[in-house]
């Protein structure tokens, strides 16, 4: 039979199992921005250069120096969740951050101090975004495959000339399905429904 000592043991290391495989990278700070935990999905970006740590202190997360973390944490410790937009060298890379009080109940389950801090990342997968926003696209407003596969090679960044020889199809041809596009998808442009591919931006009807 476990002791109330073994069963807390059981309980952190449990929970931690279960911190450490999410896939979400996750960082567990003091305000001082001392690294008591980071998951698997963390370490793979401390690893890769995305994020740098020194003598067990996060010296670096994306183009967020230590001063900018500590501003995020000061702000996150008095209650408030911090969010921060992050960018990644080399290849630009973006995602984003948000900083929050750790929760009582994790605090208790993990036996980290209260007044840890919870960093959670998010990396940014513009491909996929793009993927869901032609698929809600061709359901909501009705578009035939032809029309989707109009905006797919537009949204890839190809001219309607060239759209037009990719499908063997006259010029004005292809100008009719995008013109079928904006009228379906109520778009003022075809330059607003592109843009509206690759942003955070709902589509004005």
């Amino acid at each position: 039979m476990l002791c109330l000592s073994d069963q807390a043991n059981t309980s952190f290391n449990r929970s931690v199992q279960v911190l450490r495989a999410l896939p979400q990278p996750l960082l567990v700070l003091r305000r001082d921005r001392l690294l008591l935990f980071c998951n698997f999905a963390a370490e793979r970006i401390c690893n890769e250069g995305l994020a740098v740590q020194r003598a067990q202190h996060l010296m670096q997360l994306g183009q967020l120096e230590a001063a900018a973390i500590e501003q995020h944490l000061h702000q996150a410790a008095h209650g408030a969740t911090a969010r921060a937009a992050l960018w990644f060298k080399p290849g630009l890379q973006t995602g984003w951050l948000q900083v929050a009080p750790l929760s009582s109940d994790m605090a208790r389950a993990t036996e980290w101090p209260n007044e840890c801090l919870l960093l959670t990342l998010q990396i940014d997968q513009p491909e996929l975004s793009h993927d869901a926003r032609i698929e809600a696209l061709c359901r909501e407003c009705r578009l035939s495959n032809a029309e989707r596969y109009v905006l797919m090679l537009l949204a890839d960044g190809m001219a309607v000339e060239a759209v037009a020889r990719q499908l063997g199809v006259q010029v004005s041809t292809l100008r009719t399905h995008v013109r079928h596009l904006l009228d379906k998808t109520q778009a003022s442009s075809l330059m607003q429904l592109l843009r509206w591919l690759g942003s955070a931006t709902p589509l004005q009807h």
